[in-house]
């Protein structure tokens, strides 16, 4: 069984119910993942469904009916590993897809398993091993069941899901633009099974970096799991410079994404900076800075007079009129700075 959500409205919800009979499953909550994870009678434990630190998701629904294209010809790469791989970080939602446009995928011998997987940008993924995937640039909403997106409804199973997927899509239609945790739940509660029973709900929980879940079905008794253990990627000011264009032109040596940002910057800074100035590692790390991190910005010189690591360590963070420039036009600074006190 299984269901997969994700939306994209103010924030990235990502919403999954793990349906399954008869087998054995943990939760391993850590400082990389909050990983569900099934003990299989050859590997171990694996860990097979989740969400990580840096803000991918992790879904597996199994496709019924089952296509013998999935089935394993040769030495294709199995959509098991590959979802474990960005699950563990080894491998970005961009470099899965790059390898998918390239490469056939299989499944296990006499079960498709499907890929849904997404990234801290929201964009989506859905890949059906001997079939093909499909790709969406942070799409309003995707829900993903139990059948596959290329056949729809052609093929007719018991186990599809497609009655979780109609019900699924007619909330997230009518879902307001603040759509949030509890809201995800509601909708995994409503599409949730008891035959094969939902032993997992969980939802991540993007833009906060924290994932919540529920075990069978007891959604009054939700638990959390936040991703603040290593702040530094928050900047003096709340941001997180890890979203940063210029961080990522840097990480990525990505000169196109350095001319677009200095092209962007120039612009809401009315003065000429040039995509080779497009180089930072993080306000907070040792490293290249760009001039404005490293020169003129109030808040990073403030933070470091006063020796602290951010704008969380002051008792003055909710009347510095500096700051509030920055929250004004940014809200996820200053949940960013209120989480780290809370931390």
């Amino acid at each position: 069984m299984c269901t997969s959500i994700v939306v994209n409205k103010k924030k990235t919800i990502i919403g999954w119910n793990l349906d399954i009979l008869d087998m054995e499953y943990r939760i391993n909550e850590n400082d990389d993942g909050v990983y569900i994870e099934i003990n299989d009678a050859k590997e171990g434990w694996m860990p097979l469904f989740g969400g990580n630190s840096r803000g991918d998701f992790v879904g597996m629904p199994t496709c019924w009916p089952f296509d013998q294209r999935s089935n394993p010809v040769s030495d294709e790469v199995n959509i098991i590993n590959l979802d474990i791989d960005l699950l563990l970080k080894n491998k970005t939602l961009k470099q899965i897809r790059e390898y998918v446009e390239k490469n056939p995928v299989c499944s296990v011998p006499g079960l498709t398993f499907m890929g849904a997987l997404s990234d801290k940008d929201g964009n989506v993924m859905h890949i059906i091993p001997g079939q093909g995937f499909i790709y969406y640039e942070k799409p309003e909403y995707k829900v993903l069941t139990n059948f596959s997106p290329f056949k729809g409804d052609s093929e007719k199973h018991p186990w599809m899901g497609l009655d979780r997927y109609e019900k699924a899509e007619e909330m997230l239609k009518n879902a307001k633009g603040d759509f949030d945790v509890p809201d995800c739940f509601k909708i995994l509660k409503a599409v949730s099974q008891e035959v094969c029973p939902t032993v997992v709900s969980m939802v991540f929980d993007v833009d906060e970096n924290t994932i919540y879940w529920c075990e069978n079905r007891d959604y009054e008794n939700i638990k959390k799991h936040s991703f603040f253990k290593d702040s530094r990627n928050i900047g003096c000011c709340g941001l997180d410079c890890f979203r940063c264009d210029a961080y990522l032109a840097t990480k990525n040596n990505d000169d196109k994404l350095r001319e677009k940002t200095a092209e962007l910057w120039s612009e809401l800074n009315k003065t000429k900076i040039l995509p080779e100035q497009i180089n930072c590692q993080g306000c907070r790390f040792d490293g290249k800075k760009t001039f404005f991190c490293d020169q003129l910005c109030e808040i990073r010189k403030c933070a470091m007079k006063n020796n602290v690591g951010t704008c969380a360590a002051c008792d003055r963070m909710e009347d510095c009129d500096i700051l509030s420039r920055i929250i004004v036009n940014s809200p996820e600074a200053k949940r960013n700075l209120e989480k780290l006190k809370d931390n």
